[in-house]
C-alpha cells in the first residue's frame, strides 16, 4: 500500500460503487421508473432508494440540445444531424456523477476553480442538474493517451509542474485530490495531462488539511516516481561528515525525497521547484561557440578519405540569445572512389537531417529544448547516413563505409553520436576525456582485458573497425549526453589524429593555443610530425559565455 493511502480510506467519504448491468439487457435501462435528471438524462443503471454518492452512467435522452462532438446548443427538438458540425444526434451514454446538493463531492467540485490551466487537467463537465436532494454531474467523454513510464525527466518535470499547480488551486479552495495514480492519468497531447476522473475530489476542514494535502503531494511523488522509474535511495553520513545544502545536486529525484520524507509540505513550493527544473531543462544556458577545424591527407596516404562538417550559429533578438552548432567527423573506408565518397555523404546526409529537423525550427522561432527528442534527432541522423551508404555500396557493388562521430550543441547541452573509432573529447580543465566509445577490435580487447589500452596505438590489427556506416542496414548507435561548462571544448577527430598525437600531447596544444582555429592546425601539425600515417580531421569548439 502506498504511503498515507491507509490514512486517506480513513478521511475520504465513502463511495459506494453502482450495480453492474442486470441480465436482461440494456432494455432495462428505459424503464419509466428510472429517475430523469432535467427531464434529459437517465441513469444506465438502476437506482434505489436512497440513491448512492458515487459514479454511475447516464443515457443523453434529449441529444439534440448540446451536440457531442462541438457543444453547439442551436439545434432545433429532435434533430438529427448537428447543425453546425453534421455529427449524429443518437441517445449516448456519458460518465457522471451522483453527489449531495448540500455537501458536493467528486466532480460536483470542479466548478470552485476559476483557473482555466487549472480546470484544463480536469473532465469537462457537459451539464449539473438536481433532483431530490441530489446533484447529478455530467461529464464529457474525452479520448486521453496513456502515460506509459518511464518518460524522460523532461517530459515527467512539466507533466510535475501541471499537477503541482492543480493542486494549489484545489487546496486554495479548501479540496483534496485524494490519492491520485497513473492510471487516473492520461494525455491529450504532448506532455498535456489530463485526469480522466475525479471521483475522489472532497472538501476537507481546518483540522484535516494538513494531513490531507500532505496524502496528494505523496501521491504526486509516487506518480513521478513510477513515471520515470526512478529509484528511492538511502544515504549514510558518518557525524563527522557536513553536507552544505548548497553542494547537495538539485534535480527530481530530490524533490521527491523531500516530499516524502515532509520537507515540502506546501504545493507552491513544489510547483515553484518543479517548474524551475523544468525550465531548467528546457533552456539551455546560451554559451558562444568558437569553432576551428583542420584535415590533412597526412604523410602516407595518397588521397584524403576523411571528411568534416561544421556549423555555428547565433540568434540575438530583444536580449535573448539562441546558439546552436552541428559538428562531424567521418573517416571514410574502401579505398579511392570509395572512401571520400562515404563519408562525404555521411557528413551531408546528416547534417541536412539536423537542418531541417531542427535548425529551420530554431531560426523560424524559439524552440524549447527537449533532451530526448535532440537524442532521437541525432540517431536519426546517423540512421540517415548509413541508409545513404548502405544504398550507395549496393548500387556500385563495393565495399564502402565510414566511421562518424558528430555534436549537436546547444547552448549548454551537447548530444554526441558516434560509430566506429573516430572519436569525440571534452576538454574541461586542460583535461581530455573521451566521450565515445571505440567501435575497434583493438578496444574490445582491452574490454575484454586481453590488451592494455595503452598497447592499441601500436597493434598491428588498431585500424580494423567492428562498426561502422554502411555494413548493415541498421547499425547500433552510441549516444551520449553532456552539460557543457564555460571554458569547456569538445574535440571532434578521426583516428588519424588521436592515434598520433596522444592524449597528453593533445592538452598540451589545446592549453597553449586558445585559438579553436590555431589549435586544429596545430593538432594536425603535431599528428603529421608523428609520422601522418593516415588521413587527419579535426573539429575544435570552444565555450565562451
Amino acid at each position: 500500500m502506498p504511503a498515507g493511502e491507509g490514512l486517506l480510506s480513513e478521511m475520504l467519504t465513502q463511495v459506494i460503487a453502482p450495480p453492474a448491468y442486470s441480465d436482461s439487457g440494456e432494455e432495462e435501462t428505459m424503464e419509466t421508473n428510472l429517475p430523469l435528471f432535467a427531464n434529459r438524462f437517465a441513469p444506465v443503471y438502476p437506482l434505489t432508494e436512497p440513491w448512492p454518492v458515487g459514479p454511475l452512467e447516464v443515457r443523453d435522452l434529449a441529444p439534440w440540445q448540446r451536440c457531442w462532438a462541438c457543444g453547439s446548443t442551436a439545434n432545433d427538438a429532435n434533430e438529427s444531424y448537428c447543425i453546425d458540425c453534421g455529427a449524429a444526434l443518437e441517445a449516448r451514454v456519458y460518465p457522471a456523477f451522483l453527489s449531495q446538493r448540500d455537501a458536493p463531492s467528486g466532480p460536483a467540485l470542479i466548478d470552485r476553480l476559476a483557473d482555466p490551466l487549472a480546470r484544463a487537467i480536469l473532465p469537462d463537465i457537459v451539464e449539473q442538474c438536481d433532483l431530490n436532494g441530489m446533484q447529478l454531474t455530467v461529464l464529457a467523454e474525452t479520448e486521453l493517451m496513456p502515460l506509459v513510464p518511464p518518460l524522460d525527466e523532461t517530459t515527467a518535470l512539466t507533466i510535475g509542474a501541471s499537477l503541482a499547480q492543480l493542486l494549489v488551486n484545489l487546496h486554495g479552495s479548501g479540496i483534496a485530490l485524494g490519492w491520485l495514480t497513473i492510471d487516473d492519468l492520461g494525455l491529450s497531447g504532448p506532455a498535456k495531462v489530463c485526469l480522466r476522473q475525479t471521483n475522489q475530489l472532497r472538501l476537507v476542514s481546518d483540522a484535516e488539511r494538513d494531513a490531507a494535502f500532505q496524502i496528494d503531494l505523496l501521491a504526486l511523488a509516487e506518480v513521478l516516481e513510477r513515471l520515470t522509474a526512478i529509484p528511492r535511495t538511502t544515504q549514510r553520513l558518518s557525524e563527522e561528515t557536513v553536507v552544505d545544502a548548497d553542494q547537495i545536486p538539485d534535480g527530481l529525484g530530490v524533490v521527491l525525497r523531500q516530499i516524502r520524507t515532509g520537507e515540502l509540505r506546501d504545493a507552491a513550493t513544489v510547483t515553484a521547484r518543479l517548474s524551475a527544473l523544468r525550465d531548467e531543462s528546457t533552456h539551455p544556458v546560451p554559451l558562444f561557440q568558437l569553432a576551428g577545424s583542420y584535415t590533412d591527407v597526412g604523410r602516407v596516404r595518397d588521397h584524403n578519405e576523411d571528411s568534416l562538417f561544421k556549423l555555428t550559429l547565433c540568434l540575438e533578438n530583444n536580449g535573448q540569445r539562441q546558439s546552436c552548432g552541428v559538428y562531424i567527423v567521418a573517416d571514410g573506408m574502401g579505398g579511392h572512389a570509395a572512401g571520400e565518397v562515404a563519408s562525404g555523404m555521411a557528413i551531408r546526409v546528416a547534417a541536412r537531417v539536423i537542418i531541417d529537423n531542427y535548425l529551420q525550427q530554431m531560426i523560424a522561432g524559439a524552440r524549447l529544448y527537449h533532451e530526448a527528442e535532440m537524442r532521437e534527432l541525432v540517431r536519426q541522423a546517423v540512421l540517415a547516413a548509413n541508409e545513404a551508404i548502405h544504398r550507395e555500396s549496393r548500387a556500385q557493388a563495393n565495399d564502402m563505409g565510414s566511421t562518424l562521430t558528430m555534436a549537436l550543441v546547444v547552448g549548454d547541452r551537447a548530444v554526441i553520436a558516434n560509430v566506429g573509432d573516430s572519436r569525440t573529447y571534452l576538454f574541461r580543465d586542460g583535461k581530455l576525456r573521451r566521450i565515445s566509445k571505440d567501435h575497434s577490435l583493438v578496444m574490445r580487447l582491452v574490454e575484454l582485458g586481453h590488451l592494455r589500452e595503452e598497447d592499441i596505438y601500436t597493434h598491428p590489427q588498431r585500424n580494423a573497425v567492428i562498426r561502422s556506416l554502411g555494413d548493415r542496414a541498421e547499425p547500433d548507435v552510441d549516444l551520449f549526453s553532456l552539460r557543457l561548462l564555460p571554458g569547456d571544448a569538445l574535440l571532434l577527430c578521426s583516428d588519424g589524429q588521436w592515434e598520433m598525437t596522444r592524449d597528453p600531447e593533445m592538452e598540451r596544444i589545446m592549453t597553449e593555443e586558445p585559438d579553436p582555429q590555431q589549435a586544429s592546425a596545430a593538432l594536425v601539425a603535431a599528428a603529421n610530425q608523428a609520422g601522418g600515417d593516415d588521413n587527419i580531421a579535426v573539429i575544435l569548439v570552444r565555450m565562451t559565455l
